[in-house]
């Protein structure tokens, strides 16, 4: 299992992670996976202490037959949370996104089986070995100027539920002059029928905390269901 390999499976399990939120929908069914509230959060990351969590029920969508295509995961539910600091509070930090203070997320997905969240995991890795050149979403990026990036991967050990895997992930970019610097940590850990996806990421070159990365993985695991 190669570099380029890993980038790719990683990037086809983060992109529906990501992008399933905007297909939230409040029809999805009651009982289904739970996220952590914004004080167990904080108690991992204090500058979200009195800040908001941000949830959205949401549909689980896995790879379909074709390249690009998915498919609605019938049985499984999903709810992502986004966790912001209290911008009430005059501090100016509060606007900040570094390592020490970064912009932090949890997706949860309950499947009707494990066999199920086995299959989705399984699923998007095979379909990004299958597809390593599609890009989800599609559109390019039209006539404007395009961001020259240089960025670099460390896998993130760590030991939590059945199946698990995490990277970080440093990235530069300059654009018409510009430059700007972030680093993503991204971690999955399925427990059962359950899995969790978290995010911390810091747009000031700064890495957020690969340990506290993990304490908030396990606060996700104890808080899916």
């Amino acid at each position: 299992m190669n570099r380029r390999w890993l980038t790719r499976a990683l990037i086809a399990l983060a992109v529906p992670a990501l992008i399933v939120p905007a297909l939230a929908t409040s029809a999805t069914a009651a009982g289904g996976a739970k996220v952590p509230t914004i004080d167990a959060v904080a108690k991992t990351y204090p500058h979200l202490a009195d800040g908001t969590a941000t949830e959205s029920a949401m549909k689980v969508y896995g790879p379909g037959k074709k390249c690009n295509t998915t498919k609605v995961i019938e049985g499984a539910s999903g709810r992502s949370a986004s966790y912001s600091p209290d911008y009430s509070s005059g501090d100016p930090s509060a606007y900040l996104m570094t390592g020490e203070r970064p912009m932090v997320s949890v997706q949860a997905y309950k499947f009707p089986t494990t066999k199920a969240a086995i299959a989705y995991l399984h699923g998007y890795a095979k379909a990004a070995k299958k597809c390593p050149g599609t890009n989800p979403g599609g559109g390019g990026t039209g006539g404007g100027p395009k961001p020259d990036c240089k960025s670099s991967m460390k896998k993130i050990a760590f030991k939590l539920g059945n199946e698990r895997w995490g990277y970080q992930i440093k990235s530069t970019c300059t654009i018409s002059g510009q430059t700007s610097s972030s680093v993503f940590n991204s971690l999955f850990s399925r427990k059962g029928r359950f899995i969790v996806y978290t995010s911390a990421m810091s747009m000031d070159a700064s890495a957020p905390s690969i340990p506290k990365s993990i304490e908030l993985t396990s606060t996700a695991l104890k808080a899916v269901g």
